[in-house]
């Protein structure tokens, strides 16, 4: 039988929107464990953790069941060595499943035929600047202590980004690929949204487009220096730390 634990922090509600992200394995006792983290996009509160010696078959069906329990949330799973979970969870019925964009620079990108993400030096970098980001500017809230765990021991080690020597970071690329997810689900929330005015220094602005540049406005260089040396006043133990491989 699978070796697993499930760590709910809260039950779905109606009209919320939510986001899967999957670091499968092949539910070995010696190898990596496989991972399903589960975020609500309306506040960002991290309400579900799936993690242990899953399989390929039982990984989609869990996969499956906590996608559809959470309002059909969009599920991003790294399709490197998925053991086909991917293919699976399409099997079962499961329609709302990532598809990759192609990053070729090019203005108008289409999506990739293969399911899930690929995860590769390039678009690890990328999963790590986003997340980082969400972290650092509170939109995002993490309940795991096995996730914060191994984001402690994940950083740059051997030109990758990844955990160090004899660690792991299943859990923490589950989150990546979980705020991938995230950020998607976001812009279609945003899509379907009927009006949104334009911002000015981070404010939304409502009327009055033509008087926008004689807003008082503290300059950028200032504004910077100032936030700096408010940090600097803070404790230590509550300062930002600004490590890639740490993100908290």
């Amino acid at each position: 039988m699978p070796d697993y634990d499930l760590r709910l922090w809260r039950k779905p509600e109606e009209n919320k929107i939510y986001a899967i992200g999957g670091d499968p394995a092949e539910g070995l006792a010696h190898g990596d464990d496989t991972v399903l983290e589960v975020f609500c996009v309306d506040d960002g509160e991290q309400v579900f953790e799936a993690q242990g010696k899953i399989d390929p078959m039982a990984g989609a069906e869990i996969a499956f069941m906590l996608g559809t329990w959470y309002n059909n949330a969009l599920v991003c799973i790294e399709n490197n060595k998925d053991g086909g979970m991917n293919r699976i969870l399409f099997e079962l019925g499961y329609r709302n499943i990532y598809y990759q964009m192609r990053d070729d620079g090019k203005a108008i990108s289409g999506m990739t035929q293969k399911l899930g993400f690929n995860t590769n030096i390039r678009t690890r970098a990328q999963l790590i600047t986003l997340s980082k980001n969400y972290v650092q500017d509170g939109s995002v809230t993490i309940r795991s202590e096995f996730l914060l765990a191994q984001m402690e021991v994940f950083g740059l080690e051997g030109g990758k980004f990844q955990a160090i020597a004899g660690a792991h970071d299943d859990v923490v690329m589950s989150f990546l690929l979980c705020m991938e997810s995230f950020r998607m689900q976001l812009l279609h929330a945003i899509g379907r949204t009927n009006h949104l005015n334009p911002l000015w220094e981070g404010q939304e602005v409502s009327e009055g487009y033509e008087d926008l540049d004689v807003i008082d406005r503290q300059g950028m260089t200032d504004r910077l220096i100032e936030q700096s040396k408010h940090r600097n006043k803070q404790p230590a133990d509550q300062q930002v730390v600004s490590s890639v491989g740490a993100l908290i």
